[in-house]
């Protein structure tokens, strides 16, 4: 992303040094387009006001342990309630000093936490592990919306999915959905307050594209479909089935179309179709695991792939730049998840089939980035290109012919095999590079 706005800059500095722009127009794309940032407006003064404000936070705990017995219990509550008044208070009121409101709104932050544990030492609490977590979270929504910047969001919204993903994860607690250790079925109303988080987690993301909140969440559904859960799929080709149509899912729905930026749901999809071609190694006694799909689930993922599949058919979605029909693009996503319809039959065949489709995708797409990036200038999609061709080529090597490197003799040819790759790869993606350059 760096790279882009390296560019960006480059281009518009030249555009108006042109005179095809005006100096103020080239500085009103750069800063709106940098503005969108995630931390854009975070200087190297505000990010050290924010660890000013974290250290200030410890210095208050350490003080009051020290201290601890000496302070009778009416004394800590006032004392506690009193200054986390006095910090939101001042955070809103110098918001508009960065130096000054970055350490209040970070320490406003983590103060609940601190009254939480306060008023459960007081008082002997103990109970459900999430409870404390969520309060913490609850305490921190007012800050999170009252505050003009957006820090405090950040910091909620990430504390909202790690309770998520802790809590649904666990046996013991209000938000768990996986059975429990005597494999009891939790109750159904925990789905709704495991909702109500992430769907608040979403919602408090400050940023105008979810890129990375959808992203959790969906990898949060697999964890869901993948786990012991009322929704589990045992069945292995569901899961691959699931696991393909959810990165799709956050490809074609995380994409930044203003600046055509693919980015981690990219990188994703590759290492989902990669992890396909070690299906090459597929025995059928890896087609069911232990226990049943269930038909919440199994009906989940059906929705999941039709919904993939409508969306790579109407969302205006192109995975190479340029042109007027990205039908290369689209057809890697289908290819990549219709493949998982090869393991239904769960036979050796089909799976070692779905490995080589597997690559086949991994070489057109690496093909299609080398391409495209020469096509549009775009040294970022060779670099890609040339990296997913290297990786592929290089992990089916050790596959076919790491049997037969059981000397020393073999490891040193091997070695300088693939540095005799790397010195071409590397001279031929520089010469790409230097070509759309000119």
């Amino acid at each position: 992303m760096a790279s882009y706005y390296k560019k960006l800059k480059t281009e518009l500095d030249g555009a108006a040094a042109a005179g095809l722009i005006t100096p103020e127009q080239a500085g009103k794309v750069w800063d709106r387009a940098y503005a969108s940032r995630t931390f854009a407006s975070f200087k190297a003064a505000h990010w050290i006001a924010a660890i000013s404000g974290f250290f200030i936070s410890i210095g208050i705990i350490l003080v009051v342990s020290y201290n601890w017995d000496k302070i009778s219990a009416e004394t800590k509550i006032a004392a506690f309630l009193l200054v986390f008044g006095a910090v939101a208070y001042a955070a809103m009121k110098l918001e508009d000093k960065p130096a000054a409101a970055i350490p209040l709104e970070t320490l406003w932050f983590f103060m609940p936490v601190l009254g939480i544990g306060l008023y459960a030492q007081i008082f002997n609490l103990s109970g459900d592990p999430v409870k404390p977590y969520l309060v913490w979270a609850a305490l921190s929504i007012p800050p999170a919306l009252l505050l003009k910047r957006n820090l405090n969001k950040y910091l909620c919204s990430i504390l909202l999915f790690a309770v998520l993903y802790w809590g649904t994860l666990g046996s013991t607690n209000m938000l768990s959905l996986t059975a429990s250790y005597r494999h009891a079925v939790q109750p159904v109303w925990h789905w709704l307050p495991a909702l109500l988080v992430l769907a608040a987690g979403f919602a408090l993301y400050p940023a105008d594209r979810l890129r990375k909140p959808l992203g959790a969440g969906l990898i949060w559904l697999f964890l869901m479909l993948a786990a012991d859960t009322a929704i589990k799929l045992k069945a292995s080709a569901l899961l691959l089935l699931a696991a393909m149509s959810l990165s799709v899912l956050w490809l074609l729905w995380g994409m930044d179309e203003e600046t055509s930026d693919w980015g981690l749901p990219l990188t994703f999809w590759t290492g989902a179709v990669y992890m396909m071609t070690f299906f090459w190694h597929y025995k059928p006694s890896f087609a069911e695991l232990s226990g049943q799909s269930t038909a919440a689930g199994t009906l989940l993922v059906w929705t999941l792939f039709s919904a993939a599949l409508l969306s790579l058919i109407f969302l205006k979605r192109r995975l190479f730049a340029g042109g007027k029909d990205d039908y290369l693009g689209k057809g890697l996503l289908a290819a990549s998840m219709l493949g998982a319809f090869l393991l239904f039959g769960a036979s050796e065949a089909a799976a070692k089939l779905l490995a080589v489709i597997a690559n086949f995708i991994l070489a057109a797409f690496g093909l299609g980035c080398i391409l495209n990036g020469a096509k549009t200038s775009s040294e970022k999609m060779i670099n890609r290109g040339v990296a997913v061709i290297t990786l592929t080529a290089i992990t089916r090597f050790v596959d076919i012919f790491g049997g037969l490197l059981k000397s020393g003799v073999a490891f040193i040819i091997t070695g300088l095999a693939f540095a005799a790759l790397a010195y071409f790869v590397n001279r031929g993606r520089m010469a790409l590079i230097q070509s759309v350059k000119k």
